[in-house]
Formats: C-alpha cells, structure tokens, sequence
C-alpha cells in the first residue's frame, strides 16, 4: 500500500473560481490528497501539473452523480475526509446538490464563499428587472454577466432603452450561447481572460463603443475587481446583480488560513 494512503487524508475539491488552483497547490504542500472536479478539459489545464490523486472533467448534473462520487472513494480509497465546494458563488444549483448529498450520507463539507468587497459606489441590483428603474434611454451598456445570464440582462436593459453591448470569454460554450441569443453580431467581443487580466483591453472595449455603464456580477472575484476599478478610473457607472444568499445558513469560510482550521476541527470531532 502507498504509505500516502496510511498517513494522508483526502479531500474532494470542487472548483470554478480561481481560488480552487491556489487551495489546490497549497493543500498538497501541506500533505492532503486532493482529488479535483472541474467542469471541462479546458478548466481543468492549470490543475494538470499538480500531484492530484485523480481530476474529474465534466459537469456533475445530478445528485445521483455526487453520491457514486463519494461513495466510491469510500470503498475504493478510505473515503473523503471533507468535501470541498470552491464553486462559483452563483452557481446554486450545483452547491443545493452538493448540501445535499453531504447531507444524506454523513459528508463533512465545507462551503467556500468570497467576501464582499466594497470598493465603489455601485448599484446593486437584486434581479436584471431591477434595471427598467434606471434611466438607461440611449445610454450604451456593457455586459460582464456571463453567458448564462445574457439573454435575461439583454432582454431587461434593452427594456429600459439601452443600446447593449456585451463581452463574452473565449470559450465553445459561451461563443455558441451568444450566437444564439438575440445580442447584434456586432456588439459583442471575445475575450481570452488570461490575455485581459490587465484590463487594456476591457477599457478598449469601453472607448471603442462610448459605454456609459457596466453591468457585473457580485462574485467577489478578479472580474468584478476589474470592473469596480475600470468603471471609477473611467467615470463610468456600475451595476452588479446582487450575490445568492441561499447558502449564508452553510458557515462558509472565507480564506484559506480558515480553511485549515475548518479541517483540523473535523479530525478532533
């Protein structure tokens, strides 16, 4: 038997945000065994190098799927120490099932949620139908939202009067979602994040097409930290749909160094 498996707990992280390469990393310095989910080939690139147990690719679409995950580590390899959920603060669907099956099957899990970040006066919007409150009559507006959110933000801002404008990341699903929706050819741009990380050609974006507004996601991530600062440098206004607040009863933590403690607690219980 690997002498890893003897000394070693293992922990189930499930990713989409950026924070799960750097827990990841830092984890296994610190001597856990990490097995990954991310929900693509392409998520799943930065994690490849890292010595993972296993990485498993492709969307969890049932609660089915997340229980024959943790039930096989439990015959197969001792089982998960904790569960890890590292997914998108808006990704509600895919943390609900996980809360869950944890629930059901006596899984230690363990919530991860960004702090809020006040950086600007933004507006917060609870629902895009929050926007026909806004004056937004030829103003020209960008979208930030991701692509399962456009359609509802160009539906609501078109509306209100806005001509919309939109940036989509660079990736099949999210080219093919705008191509279906009813945004104009010509106003949208692809975006690689990892060449925009510095925000020259967001702010190309905003000159190029005389925005007066952008509307983001409270995610509390480098997107939205890009926006507060790009929107105030530039004197243009900010809009962000407000973050879910369906799992604040899951004492999530909000740092890494909380993450530890979290884990070090359940192996006392």
């Amino acid at each position: 038997m690997d002498i890893r498996e003897k000394c070693q707990p293992h922990l189930w992280l499930l990713t989409g945000t950026g924070e799960g390469h750097v827990f990841a990393k830092s984890l296994l310095k610190e001597g856990w065994k990490i097995t990954v989910s991310v929900v693509s080939d392409r998520a799943s690139i930065p994690y490849k190098k890292l010595n993972l147990e296993k990485i498993l690719i492709g969307a969890l679409a049932t609660e089915e799927e997340i229980q024959s995950v943790i039930l096989n580590a439990r015959i197969n390899q001792n089982g998960f120490h904790c569960v890890v959920d590292l997914t998108h603060p808006f990704a509600i669907k895919i943390t609900r099932s996980i809360s869950k099956v944890c629930n059901d099957l006596g899984q230690p899990l363990i919530r991860y949620e960004r702090g809020i970040r006040n950086i600007s006066n933004a507006f917060l919007i609870k629902n895009f139908s929050d926007l026909e409150n806004y004056d937004l009559n030829n103003k020209s507006i960008l979208l930030a939202v991701g692509v399962r959110h456009l359609q509802g933000a160009l539906t609501f801002a078109r509306n209100s009067g806005a001509n919309v404008y939109a940036r989509v990341l660079a990736n099949p699903e999210s080219i093919k979602k705008t191509l279906s929706s009813s945004i104009q050819k010509t106003n949208f741009a692809v975006l690689n994040p990892l060449a925009s990380s510095n925000g020259k050609i967001e702010k190309a974006l905003v000159r190029k097409w005389n925005i007066d507004g952008v509307i983001c996601r409270q995610s509390g991530g480098r997107n939205e930290i890009l926006w507060h600062r790009i929107c105030l440098s530039m004197g243009i206004k900010l809009w962000l749909l407000e973050r879910p607040y369906e799992f604040n009863s899951m004492n999530s933590i909000d740092s890494y160094e909380k993450l530890i403690k979290r884990l070090k607690s359940i192996s006392m219980e």
